[in-house]
C-alpha cells in the first residue's frame, strides 16, 4: 500500500500555497538563517548534536544504543500537560520537562536494571509498569499513557518479528539511504503521520524523521558510519510539532491570522487533521526549508568573509533542533508572546 501522496517537503509547499490562517515571511526566515550562521561561526551549533545530550546513555553496545533510540522515538509525542497537571522528572538533581523528562525517566529506570533496550521488554511491558517508569515527580501519569503502551508493544513486536529484536538490523537493510529508512519505519502503524488537506493526502512524518536523524547522529562519526552515509539527508524536513511553530512565530517567520491567534490564546484544542493544525505544521516545514536555503546561500557566499569549507554541514533537521533549543532557552519570552497549539496526537 502506498501511504504517501506528497512527501513532507512537497506537503509543506502545498499547504503553504493554500493556507488560510498562516503566511510565511521569507525575509524573517532569512534573518533567522543569519542566527544559525552565527552559531556555526562561534561553535555553539555543536550544542544541538545528538551526542551533546547528557540524557543519552554511554557505554552501550551498538545494538543496545540503537534500541534505546528506537524506544525513545517510539514514545516521542505529546508531552504538554493537561490543565492542573505537570510532566517533569528529576534525574541526577536536575528537573527536566517534556521530551527530556521522558529521557530522564528512562535513564532512572535503566540505572535500576529495567531492560529498556530489549525488544522483548518493549513487546511485553505492562501498562502499569510503563506508567510507573514514566510518572512525573508530582505523581501525574504521562499524557496518552495507553497510546504509548500500545505503540511500544507494536514497535517491540515489529523488531522481534522482522529484525531479530534489533533496530540495527533495520538500519542495515536501508543501504545507507535516509528515504529507504523512512519507508521501513512507516511499516509501523504509530509512525504513519498522514492526513488529508484540501483533497490531497499530505505527510508530515515528525517522529519518523526524528528517528532517522537520531540514528544518523548516533552513528555518523563511529565505526558504523557507512550505515548512515545518507547522501539524501537534505531531503529530510524539520520535525513538525507544536513547539517549533511557536518559536517560528516568535521570530516572525510565521504570521498568524487573528482567528488563529484567538484559538491559541484561549487554549482551544485542535484535532489532529484540523485544517489549522495542518497549516501550523506544514507552513513550519516550508519556513524551515526557506531558512535552510538561505543558510546554504550564505555558506556559498562566504558569510562575513569566512571560508566554511571546514565547518560542519547544516541541514533542515539541524535547524529544527536549533529552534527547539532556542525556545527552551527563551521559554518565558516566547510563551509571553505566542502560545503553542494544543493537539493531542501520537504523531508529535
Amino acid at each position: 500500500m502506498n501511504y504517501v501522496t506528497l512527501s513532507p517537503m512537497e506537503s509543506g509547499e502545498f499547504i503553504t500555497a493554500n493556507a488560510n490562517d498562516i503566511k510565511v515571511d521569507v525575509d524573517k526566515c532569512k534573518e533567522a538563517a543569519i542566527m544559525i550562521m552565527d552559531s556555526l561561526v562561534d561553535g555553539s551549533i555543536g550544542d544541538i548534536e545528538y551526542k551533546s545530550n547528557p540524557l543519552h546513555p554511554t557505554g552501550l553496545t551498538h545494538e543496545e544504543h540503537l534500541n534505546w533510540v528506537f524506544v525513545l522515538d517510539t514514545l516521542n509525542f505529546s508531552f504538554w500537560p493537561s490543565e492542573g497537571e505537570h510532566y517533569d522528572v528529576t534525574y541526577k538533581d536536575k528537573k527536566e520537562t517534556g521530551y527530556l523528562a521522558c529521557c530522564a525517566a528512562f535513564c532512572k529506570a535503566f540505572d535500576n536494571g529495567v531492560r529498556i533496550t530489549d525488544a522483548n521488554w518493549m513487546e511485553n511491558v505492562t501498562m502499569e509498569e510503563l506508567d510507573e517508569i514514566l510518572k512525573s515527580d508530582s505523581g501525574h501519569s504521562i499524557p496518552l499513557l495507553f497510546d504509548r503502551y500500545r505503540a511500544l508493544h507494536e514497535s517491540g513486536a515489529h523488531l522481534n518479528q522482522k529484525f531479530g529484536g534489533q533496530f540495527l538490523n533495520l538500519v542495515k537493510k536501508c543501504e545507507g539511504k535516509a528515504q529507504t529508512m523512512i519507508r521501513q519505519i512507516i511499516m509501523i502503524e504509530s509512525f504513519r503521520d498522514f492526513t488529508m488537506y484540501k483533497n490531497k493526502q499530505v505527510s508530515l512524518l515528525k517522529r519518523v524523521q526524528i528517528l532517522v536523524s537520531d540514528t544518523w547522529g548516533l552513528l555518523k562519526d563511529g565505526e558504523l558510519k557507512e550505515l548512515v552515509a545518507f547522501p539524501d539527508l537534505d531531503t529530510l524536513t524539520m520535525f513538525a510539532d507544536y513547539r517549533v511553530p511557536q518559536v517560528l512565530s516568535y521570530l516572525g517567520c510565521l504570521e498568524y491570522s487573528e482567528k488563529l491567534l484567538e484559538v491559541l490564546q484561549t487554549s482551544q484544542l485542535l484535532k489532529y487533521g484540523d485544517t489549522r493544525e495542518v497549516e501550523l505544521r506544514g507552513c513550519s516545514i516550508y519556513a524551515v526549508n526557506e531558512i535552510y536555503k538561505e543558510v546554504c546561500r550564505l555558506r556559498k557566499d562566504n558569510y562575513n568573509g569566512i571560508d566554511f569549507s571546514d565547518k560542519r554541514p547544516i541541514f533542515a533537521i539541524d535547524i529544527d533542533v536549533w529552534l527547539w533549543q532556542f525556545r527552551r532557552e527563551h521559554a518565558e519570552d516566547v510563551e509571553a508572546l505566542v502560545p503553542y497549539h494544543r493537539t493531542r496526537s501520537i504523531y508529535y
